[in-house]
């Protein structure tokens, strides 16, 4: 009975070590200011296994096999690969990919890749916008995308009126605005 129960115990030493070996645990951050990343993508390299960090930037794989390599990517970051050896917790920094930023539109209140959306996507380069003389927001945009029709109210002190492919909502045809995350609708007399 003694040998038994000295078997057990040595098999579950054996199988808890060996779970916790196989364990993974880690967290992404931002290069500049180490603040957490959600959703990026952790894979392992050569399986359609993989992970999203939460809103904390971490993730966790159950089983992994020793000395694996994680994908870690994550649009507007570069990828990278990371060797994992014999580790149970890997802190992962991500570096901004300056040249990926031109490819995302934010569309709305997110972003997408500018090869997934389907129709018309204009941007205005604000370098050129700001070398001539403008007042404001608007001015600096007029004539500058295809589509875009910026005018004035034709009343004293009146703002401007900007409308994308002509006139055709019901009851409001002004755009919204999104700065900074904040949806803003009416005049862009305000904007600097």
């Amino acid at each position: 009975m003694k040998k038994q129960f000295y078997l057990a115990a040595f098999l579950w030493l054996c199988a808890t070590t060996t779970w916790a070996q196989n364990r993974l645990t880690g967290r992404v951050a931002d290069a500049a200011d180490n603040s957490p990343l959600p959703g990026v993508n952790v894979l392992i390299k050569g399986t359609s296994t993989g992970a999203n960090t939460d809103s904390e930037g971490k993730f966790t794989f159950t089983s992994i096999t020793s000395g694996g390599t994680l994908v870690v990517s994550y649009i507007g970051y570069v990828t990278q690969e990371i060797n994992v050896g014999n580790r149970n917790n890997i802190d992962i920094v991500l570096k901004v990919d300056t040249k990926t930023l031109s490819e995302v539109v934010v569309t709305g209140y997110g972003s997408q890749s500018k090869r997934d959306i389907t129709g018309a996507v204009a941007t205005v380069d604000m370098k050129q916008a700001l070398a001539v003389p403008a007042t404001n927001l608007a001015q600096a945009i007029q004539g500058r995308v295809a589509g875009v029709s910026v005018s004035n109210e034709n009343s004293p002190g009146g703002g401007v009126v900007v409308r994308i492919r002509g006139f055709g909502t019901i009851n409001d045809n002004s755009p919204l605005y999104v700065i900074d995350g904040t949806p803003t609708k009416g005049s862009l007399n305000s904007l600097n």
